[in-house]
Order: structure tokens, then C-alpha cells, then sequence
């Protein structure tokens, strides 16, 4: 994650770190994993590895034989990361942008981009890089979000509509996913297959995925397009009621791409 001109400061680190614990972040490591299907001794890229979960999975598969590159544009996200990391020797983690990726040309057998277009500004540029430092036959694999597909229930419909339209400013693309197909293959990809990893939640704990949007999403609009601290209460207050009654209702879709290089 946190590529592009977007980066995420020691606090938002911070929170990103617990979420990546959560069961829909850890259903999605293992449906990516299970698409790179990583050989010991095969060298990889974890393109935005964050707090590096995935980077360290990636290692396990891999083995001392192997190698895992990971990257990141936000200090704080690598701190976490070396820390998560420092029992894998054969992890280099170093700062660095998807659309400028600090590796050799045809250079690792697979790669991992999870959450990190939706934070891109030259869609192009980065598949293309992904293109570059890959070996020829080599694959990518790239998870992302279309956040016009969230459904979220609310007793304020329109509000939630408005607070959903300024959420997805927080975002470079936050349609992203509908332009991956066609910029994978203008990179000179083959999409072998296309998949959902779909979230949704009937509650709202600690260890859910939506409990994060539903604590920030308030914290971002406040103050925004004549949002009032008494229309995020109301927004908030009914979403806990909806908890409480047994109506609450979270689903969001992502796309797991699966592309490979020619040759």
C-alpha cells in the first residue's frame, strides 16, 4: 500500500498495522498467496508491502533459497515492516514507488501489488514497471478496490451517499479496479484470470474490516462540503444502532488479477 504521491503518516501507520490482522485482510493475504503460488528458491516483489505481512508470508514460500523484495513510500510503514521482517534474512525491504521500482530489469519471478493503485496517479507507468523488472513468464498478481461497489445500510441513505462521495477523495482512484484490465494488457500483460475477494460483514467488531472505514469515514468528512459535527453524530449514532438492532450491513468488492509476462 501507500504508493504513488499518497503517504501515510506514523499515526495512520499505526492503525494500518492492526487492521492488517483483521479476517478479511487475512483472507485476502491467503487468496494472494494462493495466486502467486511461489516456488522455493523463486525471487519476488512486494510492490506497497506496508507493515509487511505479506512480505513475510511471501518469505516462507520462498525459503532461504529464495528472495522477497518489499517496497514502500512511508518510512513509518517500512519501521513496521523491518520489525515484522528482521527473522527473514532473505527479505530486502527498502523505500521505494511503484511507479519507480528501485530493481533490475527481468529481475524477480513474481510480484505482489496489494491496495497500491488505488493510491496511483500514472496507472500506466506502474503496470509497466511491474512489466520491467519481471523475468520473462513471470507473474503479477494485483488486488485492488472499486469503492463504487460498497453497500453500506444507513437509516440516512442520502448522508451516507454524500459521506461516501467525499471518503473516496481520500483516494488518488478510488475506481481503480474497472482500469486495471486494460492497463495490464497495454503493459504488454496476458490476464490469465480475474476473481472477487469480496467483503461482508453483518457486524461490526474489532476484528471486522469495516470497523476501520466506520471510524475514519466520520473523522475525514467532518467539516467537508457542509458536513457538521451534528451530521457525523447522527451518521455514527445510527450506524451503532443498526449494530445493536441486528441491521447493520457492510459489503465491499475487490479484484485479484492474475497476469503474466510473455516470453
Amino acid at each position: 500500500m501507500s504508493q504513488g504521491k499518497h503517504y501515510f503518516d506514523a499515526e495512520q501507520s499505526a492503525r494500518l498495522d492492526r487492521a492488517y490482522a483483521r479476517r478479511a485482510i487475512a483472507e485476502q493475504r491467503t487468496r494472494t498467496l494462493e495466486a502467486l503460488a511461489l516456488l522455493p528458491g523463486e525471487s519476488a516483489l512486494d510492490v506497497g508491502c506496508g507493515p509487511g505481512y505479506l512480505t513475510v508470508e511471501m518469505a516462507r514460500a520462498v525459503g532461504e533459497r529464495g528472495h522477497v523484495h518489499g517496497i514502500d513510500v512511508s518510512e513509518p510503514m517500512l519501521g513496521f515492516a523491518r520489525r515484522r521482517c528482521a527473522p527473514f534474512p532473505w527479505i530486502t525491504l527498502q523505500s521505494g514507488d511503484a511507479h519507480r521500482i528501485p530493481l533490475a530489469d527481468a529481475s524477480v519471478d513474481a510480484t505482489a501489488s496489494v491496495q497500491v493503485y488505488l493510491f496511483s496517479n500514472n496507472l500506466d507507468r506502474a503496470l509497466a514497471e511491474l512489466y520491467r523488472v519481471l523475468r520473462a513468464g513471470g507473474r503479477a498478481i494485483v488486488v485492488d478496490t472499486d469503492w463504487d461497489s460498497v453497500v453500506w445500510h444507513s437509516s440516512y441513505r442520502e448522508r451516507t451517499e454524500h459521506f461516501l462521495h467525499i471518503w473516496k477523495q481520500r483516494f488518488t482512484n478510488a475506481r481503480v479496479a474497472r482500469s486495471i484490465p486494460g492497463a495490464l494488457r497495454k503493459a504488454g500483460f496476458a490476464i490469465e484470470r480475474v476473481t472477487t475477494i469480496p467483503i461482508v460483514e453483518l457486524d461490526c467488531d474489532a476484528e471486522g474490516y469495516s470497523s476501520g472505514p466506520l471510524a475514519a469515514l466520520p473523522r475525514f468528512v467532518a467539516g467537508k462540503d457542509g458536513i457538521s459535527d451534528a451530521d457525523v453524530r447522527a451518521w455514527a449514532e445510527d450506524q451503532q444502532a443498526l449494530v445493536t438492532s441486528g441491521n447493520y450491513f457492510f459489503a465491499l468488492g475487490r479484484f485479484l488479477f492474475v497476469a503474466r509476462k510473455g516470453g
